[in-house]
């Protein structure tokens, strides 16, 4: 007998005591906030927008102990209900600015933990139907940086996507070929020395496997990054492993190059020279340091005395601290660790633009870009380029500009012409955006103007993300401009995860964004600044190697040495130094300045 009535569930109660004498109680409605994944169940936490997020989220084994140094593995399965509502992890890496707010608790100036392999997902509240995913991977040189530091929840909610955001390892624990450490390792993948890429590949993989439970189309992925994150949207781009793991990519003033298992690898006085860091050199380093040899040479001695197993217990047991300090002992933010080896598994040993141009890559749709102003992110705080900005505004801009045209060619122009006649939907833009306000009595609109990274807090809605305080940084008055730029730019980024194309935006109301054409005179790049800097708008105009040294020979600095340096700097690296031109640059001539002179101060 079935109970459903109130009354007649008492009646029949009295009666023949068939059913409970208290009403059955309502379902409980699902938590919107659990979601399980293969490795179990997690419960997330709404953001102030209403849209949810899933913070901290493992991906990996903690790559610790004998699995530093080695492929990530996925995470075990848990029980319970894994509480996904903080994102505290940092990879090691030195104090910088792209770690404030995160604690040196024991001041030896490095931050952050081996344990770092965790990810966050933010989605609109409410998904009804499978969304593109945007999968962001932060920059930072490769050796600094965390994925806490990008919150993706006003891009998810406005545009009903899911944003993914990944930490990777870092630096030398990220990148980090010997011999040692792959004895007993079978050919492939794991013998690469790309931890730090397989780290990002990985993480695709648990999209692949995980992000539908979170409103997200697995077959609709599209990878994003700035500076460092956007060499490794390339990096993906030419890997063979990561094939299949995407489907669209945008790079924020990226570029790539790739560097030998010999330059890695070797002794530097090898007949395939090695890198003065690379891991036989770091061992060396090693033995030196710890008094087991007396020099270099005395440590390269005992080196090829010691089996592999020593080696790799003495690389094992080195503390973090320790280690990185090997390469840096000054603690600056970059160091020169190795990065992106081409192994010829994980990366090809072809060069990159030849990959590029023929075709041989993961084919996809792809967005380029860099900011006017790259590079003056690196020169307004120091001493020396403040007195210049004090003294000759003018001399600043313009040695800032060379670096910055040159980012454009090698990250965007080149790489556009290169693939464009394989795949057609290939987009380049140029930030332009410089309306900052004054941080004491310094100029941002100027000191810093459309720097490198000025455009994230624009992509993400974000006006916390960056180097600078907002309120110096976006002077109220300037608040509705650079709100309208920020929705011009998160519609033309959302529009291009949708369909593969920025076109009109997403709701088609902005200015149509051209693909990338070869031809003179044709569509290249869309700027994208406010309507007081000139509006939105497509240029027909493309940097060449040439076209920078034209440039630069046509200029004139009130201050003739600025302007030996940055050719100098620019050129005297590479084919393109002309003694003669030297000789002769600007308005008196370079020749009391010797190009070795001059070192890179920023």
């Amino acid at each position: 007998m079935h109970c459903r009535h109130p009354i007649a569930f008492a009646i029949v109660a009295l009666m023949l005591h068939g059913c409970s004498k208290q009403p059955a109680p309502e379902p409980v409605a699902a938590d919107p906030l659990v979601r399980k994944i293969d490795a179990g169940e997690l419960r997330g936490v709404e953001q102030p927008n209403g849209s949810r997020a899933w913070l901290g989220i493992p991906y990996a084994k903690p790559p610790v102990g004998e699995r530093r140094w080695q492929a990530p593995q996925p995470i075990d399965p848990w029980q319970g209900v894994f509480a996904a509502d903080r994102d505290e992890h940092v990879c090691p890496q030195f104090v910088s600015p792209l770690t404030q707010g995160v604690a040196d608790s024991d001041g030896d100036g490095i931050v952050g933990d081996e344990d770092c392999l965790y990810l966050s997902v933010y989605a609109p509240a409410n998904a009804t139907k499978p969304l593109p995913v945007m999968f962001w991977i932060f920059g930072g040189g490769n050796n600094s940086g965390y994925a806490a530091d990008y919150n993706g929840s006003t891009l998810a909610q406005t545009h009903d996507v899911v944003v993914v955001t990944v930490n990777y390892r870092l630096g030398s624990l990220g990148w980090f070929r010997h011999p040692a450490l792959l004895a007993n390792v079978a050919e492939g993948p794991a013998r690469s020395g790309n931890w730090a890429d397989l780290d990002q590949q990985l993480a695709l993989q648990w999209v692949q496997k995980n992000i539908a439970t979170f409103g997200g189309d697995p077959n609709n992925v599209t990878i994003f990054g700035e500076s460092a994150g956007g060499f490794n949207v390339l990096s993906l781009m030419i890997s063979p492993q990561a094939k299949g793991l995407f489907h669209k990519a945008i790079v924020e003033s990226g570029g790539l190059r790739t560097m030998s298992v010999a330059s890695a690898v070797n002794y530097s006085d090898d007949a395939e020279p090695g890198t003065a860091f690379s891991s036989r050199e770091i061992v060396n380093k090693i033995l030196v340091r710890d008094g087991k040899a007396t020099d270099r040479a005395a440590a390269k001695k005992l080196q090829t005395t010691m089996t592999d197993a020593q080696i790799a217990e003495l690389l094992h047991a080195q503390s973090v601290a320790g280690f990185l300090k090997l390469y840096n002992p000054e603690g600056a933010r970059n160091y020169p660790s190795t990065q992106k080896i081409a192994d010829g598994t994980v990366y090809p040993t072809r060069p990159v633009i030849e990959l590029f141009a023929s075709g041989d890559y993961n084919r996809v749709p792809v967005i380029l870009g860099t900011n006017r102003d790259e590079r003056r992110i690196y020169m307004y705080r120091l001493p020396r380029w403040q007195e210049v900005l004090k003294k000759s505004p003018d001399d600043y801009v313009k040695f800032a500009n060379y670096p910055s045209l040159q980012w454009k060619y090698t990250g965007v122009d080149s790489l556009a012409r290169a693939m464009s006649p394989i795949e057609p939907a290939v987009f380049a833009y140029r930030f332009d955006w410089d309306e900052g306000g004054k941080l004491g009595d310094i100029d941002l609109s100027v000191a810093v103007g459309a720097a490198h990274s000025t455009e994230i807090a624009f992509v993400f809605g974000d006006w916390n993300i960056g180097f600078l305080p907002p309120d110096a940084m976006y002077p109220p008055e300037r608040h509705a401009a650079r709100d309208a730029l920020s929705k011009s730019m998160m519609s033309y980024w959302a529009q291009f995860a949708y369909a593969g194309s920025p076109g009109k935006g997403r709701d088609g109301n902005e200015v149509e964004w051209s693909a990338w054409k070869n031809a003179a005179g044709e569509p290249k790049t869309l700027i994208l600044d406010t309507q007081e800097g000139g509006g939105i708008r497509m240029m027909n105009e493309e940097v060449t190697a040439t076209s920078v040294k034209e440039r630069m020979l046509a200029d004139r600095f009130a201050d003739q040495r600025l302007h030996c340096e940055a050719y100098a700097l620019a050129f005297s690296t590479n084919a393109q130094f002309d003694p003669k031109e030297y000789a002769t640059l600007g308005a008196k001539g370079c020749r009391q300045y010797p190009p070795a002179s001059f070192k890179p101060s920023f």
